[in-house]
């Protein structure tokens, strides 16, 4: 819970004078006026569908879970992955890992057999969105060069996770390191599992799965732009959306703060030709819809699962005892 409390602090400080220089270049008046304007009627619809999509990726966590014979009962599974939503501030979302650790608690899997099922996910998150980047570039006539670029930093991704080679030579180096030595055993354990979740089938559904959940977003999305009264097409909303998300997780920033709000206004500025008032109004509705909902609901499931199971703890993987069923 310390390490949340950290992360919460640092991404609430940067997100606050993100926010500041926002408003800065929107001009404040203009933003206000603005936001004043919203249909607020349409916020149950929107948070809806960002549930929704979030329900579509569960079940993506419950088939790699599958897939790795790792079993986990379903009302207990859903509050750990929900939990997991609370490091959507983290770096890459990579904090999500915490998932693995309740998963442990429960089932006894080690954290090095489960953890790939967050990589997974996030790399499925990139295939899922590139392909809706590509669909808004196609339909708008926008050069494709920004996709391609992202996919292939995906493809590349994958591919030194699946690689053997770089797995040993990984071990080599961490088994000569002091403090993370301890890692170095588990990381055939987590080549393995992270062999099996990207290979080409279970790599297709996992994209599928995706595409489909984040089309509940991007229409949750379009549905802030609806909100504002802007009158644009749905594809350019999405393509918008597509690159600063992407944006976000190259930057490695906690929650993409900062890369993904200058993607949002740059882009509603440049490509979509919206007022500078409008395009923070609607930078600022996005990323409460989908960054700050996601991570308030991942805060109040993670106080849930840690009343179950207590403190999350990333040691290595120690001998646990399932919690009762």
């Amino acid at each position: 819970m310390e390490r949340l409390r950290r992360n919460l602090i640092l991404a609430l400080a940067l997100a606050l004078a993100v926010y500041v220089v926002l408003a800065v270049f929107s001009n404040f008046d203009h933003l206000v006026a603005t936001l004043d304007n919203f249909d607020y009627a349409l916020i149950p619809a929107i948070l809806g569908l960002v549930t929704l999509s979030y329900v579509g990726r569960f079940f993506r966590w419950m088939y790699y879970l599958k897939l790795l014979k790792v079993s986990v009962p379903t009302g207990i599974n859903a509050a750990i992955f929900t939990s997991g939503l609370s490091m959507a501030i983290s770096p890459g979302k990579l904090g999500e890992v915490l998932k693995s650790v309740f998963v442990r608690r429960v089932s006894g899997a080690s954290i090095a057999r489960t953890a790939p099922a967050v990589v997974a996910e996030r790399a499925t998150d990139g295939t899922g969105m590139v392909i809706w980047g590509f669909l808004g570039a196609f339909a708008l006539n926008l050069p494709p060069w920004t996709m391609l670029a992202f996919l292939a930093v995906a493809a590349f991704g994958i591919a030194v996770l699946r690689s053997k080679r770089f797995s040993l030579a990984t071990e080599r180096v961490l088994r000569k390191l002091p403090f993370v030595n301890r890692f170095a055993p588990h990381l055939g354990d987590f080549h393995g599992a992270s062999n099996a979740l990207l290979s080409t089938g279970p790599l297709l559904v996992g994209t599928i799965i995706s595409f489909l959940s984040w089309g509940l977003e991007c229409t949750g999305v379009y549905l802030c732009a609806v909100g504002l009264g802007v009158d644009k097409p749905f594809l350019l909303i999405v393509f918008v959306f597509a690159v600063s998300s992407l944006l976000g997780v190259v930057s490695m920033l906690p929650g993409g703060i900062g890369a993904v709000e200058a993607g949002l206004y740059g882009q509603f500025v440049a490509v979509a030709h919206l007022s500078t008032g409008v395009a923070g109004a609607l930078t600022l509705i996005i990323r409460l819809a989908t960054l700050w909902f996601a991570t308030l609901l991942g805060i109040c499931s993670l106080l849930l699962v840690q009343r179950l199971f207590g403190d999350a703890s990333l040691e290595p993987d120690e001998p646990q005892h399932a919690a009762p069923k």
